[in-house]
């Protein structure tokens, strides 16, 4: 009962914080992958995990094989886009589980991912002080906490290390004294972009630290990579594309966006497509 009444409490706080990100917004961008319902995720992620009840969070994915240290948004770098920081990963998951949906941690059955049909280019939220900058994944929407992010679950580097290749061993977990030289940055916010002559359109934007925070820390001058291009380097699973580990190329449908992911509707016809 303790339990659920944290997390009303606590939800309520972020709904409020996050509503500003909750209005409709449709994007549309190139896409081999379409995405109306989060039955989509099923059939392409069953290889590398279980579909699982996981309480109050519903039906959820839990990835297989991973270690015991694993946990989201550890293994891969960071993309500076001209939609913010995109998570680039090479697990079989990257596709789905970063961009789509959120991460939570469960007692039971450790990190899970709820599934959802927005797309972005990552679902954190950042830390920044002190001479680190550390994220942590974004609850789900419409379970009270989805806007409030735990400081316990943030995971660290120094800022001039941010740039690099990182692994669970290589981030700092947890750590009350630099969790206390931080301050939260929750801000995803909705712009209306163009890409590739298209028409324009609105899209996630999650800059966090902001490229010349990152510049500044590392001494190094960060390009802005196309969105597309990003995405094309996220190898998507044989049963999406009929070939291993070949990305989409672009040109096509819609895509996502949001505040931490919307809803966990399934409505038909209000889906988004990867870019």
């Amino acid at each position: 009962m303790k339990m659920i009444l944290n997390r009303f409490v606590i939800g309520l706080v972020s709904s409020l914080s996050l509503g500003a990100l909750s209005a409709s917004a449709n994007l549309e961008v190139s896409a081999a992958v379409q995405i109306h319902a989060n039955a989509d995720f099923e059939a392409p992620l069953a290889p590398q995990g279980a579909w699982i009840e996981v309480g109050s969070y519903g039906r959820c994915w839990r990835p297989a094989g991973v270690a015991v240290d694993w946990r989201p948004y550890c293994y891969g770098h960071w993309v500076w886009t001209d939609c913010g920081w995109y998570w680039a990963s090479d697990e079989p998951w990257a596709w789905a589980c970063y961009h789509y949906g959120c991460w939570v941690y469960d007692p039971v059955n450790a990190w899970v991912w709820v599934p959802g049909i927005e797309w972005a280019p990552a679902w954190v939220s950042w830390r920044v002080g002190g001479g680190f900058i550390g994220w942590a994944p974004f609850a789900p929407p419409g379970l009270f906490f989805a806007g409030h992010v735990a400081p316990s679950s943030f995971v660290f580097v120094e800022a001039n290390r941010f740039h690099e290749t990182l692994r669970p061993s290589t981030v700092i977990v947890n750590n009350t004294t630099i969790i206390n030289k931080t301050t939260q940055i929750s801000e995803l916010k909705r712009e209306t972009r163009s890409f590739d002559g298209a028409k324009p359109q609105k899209v996630v934007i999650n800059e966090g630290p902001g490229r010349n925070v990152i510049q500044k820390a590392t001494g190094r001058e960060f390009t802005v990579t196309p969105i597309r291009e990003a995405v094309r380097q996220t190898p998507l699973p044989v049963t999406m594309t009929g070939r291993p580990s070949e990305p989409p190329m672009p040109g096509g449908p819609p895509s996502r966006p949001s505040g931490p992911p919307r809803g966990r509707g399934e409505g038909r016809g209000h889906g988004r497509d990867r870019f």
